[in-house]
């Protein structure tokens, strides 16, 4: 019996073998939020008869259904492969310390969430999610915090009647935060930038309802280019990003997170075009900035490339 609350909730995933055909969950994340909910789409028949006031209940039906929400949490330093491999729709082997991650094609990789929800007296109703995708996700380091993720979640289906996988955990490993970053403009330190975010959209078409699939969708596919994206918020101590925003000019944007030799996380956008505005004097206080970015692909350079450096001998 758990504690009836979310101390007791738990958050699971394993990768599938056939798509939307659950497997027993095996990867657990220690986790901020969860916002999954199943979407029944319900059409009633109008059925005009003599003497009927409302509508019959018999003529309600359920077309199509499916399942999305997001994941939140901090961004641990052990584990955090698998969830990446599904975000970025790359499965790499580690070569020496780290998993390299670019983006590819998600089709033929889904995975199976399961989360455990406790009741008031302490039981645990399984949640539990299939022919899961990472639709978008977001990675933020903002001043003073732990770095997060928000990941979310595309299903094609949601059933309280799995059994509940007893949750296990690597608890050797800590978290990435703000105080272990650093960021590269051009392969360049600068020591000014507060806070950075990034957005990956994977695009995906959610809705292949099809005849014959009794109103399950098909598999979510690709349907239009990816759209990496972010901000950065920096003092205003000099005039880099500026000058990169008025010439429009392309720019790689890196950052690091280093817990340890042995364990980093390195975000970089190899060309990005800055979006904002220009200094601006709004009171007697300092004056910060804040520009957003859009990567675009410069035709040598993977747009954008994850390496986690983990003791983490699989993904």
């Amino acid at each position: 019996m758990a504690i009836g609350s979310g101390i007791g909730s738990s958050f699971g995933i394993a990768t599938e073998t056939t798509f939307n055909t659950g497997v027993t969950v095996s990867r657990f994340y220690e986790f901020t939020s969860e916002s999954t909910n199943y979407n029944k789409n319900a059409s009633v028949g109008m059925g005009l008869r003599a003497g009927g006031l409302l509508p019959r209940s018999q003529r309600r039906v359920i077309t199509t259904f499916d399942a999305t929400g997001n994941l939140v949490m901090d961004l641990p330093t052990r584990g955090l492969g698998l969830i990446l491999a599904h975000g970025m729709g790359s499965f790499p082997s580690k070569a020496g310390s780290s998993f390299t991650f670019t983006l590819g094609d998600v089709y033929g990789k889904s995975f199976t969430a399961q989360i455990g929800v406790p009741q008031y007296g302490g039981t645990v109703t399984p949640k539990t999610l299939t022919g899961c995708k990472v639709s978008n996700f977001d990675i933020s380091a903002n001043t003073g915090e732990i770095a997060t993720g928000t990941f979310g979640i595309d299903a094609a289906g949601l059933t309280t009647a799995t059994a509940l996988a007893t949750p296990s955990y690597s608890l050797s490993g800590s978290v990435f935060h703000f105080a272990q970053g650093a960021i590269t403009v051009d392969g360049s330190s600068v020591a000014n930038i507060k806070s950075f975010n990034l957005t990956v959209d994977n695009t995906l078409k959610t809705d292949r309802y099809n005849l014959g699939s009794s109103g399950a969708k098909a598999e979510q596919t690709i349907n239009g280019f990816r759209k990496v994206s972010g901000s950065v918020t920096a003092e205003f101590t000099d005039t880099t990003l500026l000058a990169k925003f008025l010439a429009d000019t392309t720019t790689a944007l890196s950052l690091t997170l280093t817990a340890s030799a042995s364990e980093v996380l390195q975000i970089t956008v190899s060309a990005v075009k800055f979006d904002g505005n220009a200094p601006q004097v709004a009171g007697p206080e300092v004056i910060d900035v804040e520009f957003s970015f859009e990567a675009y692909d410069n035709g040598s350079d993977a747009p954008l490339t994850i390496v986690y450096t983990t003791p983490d001998s699989a993904l």
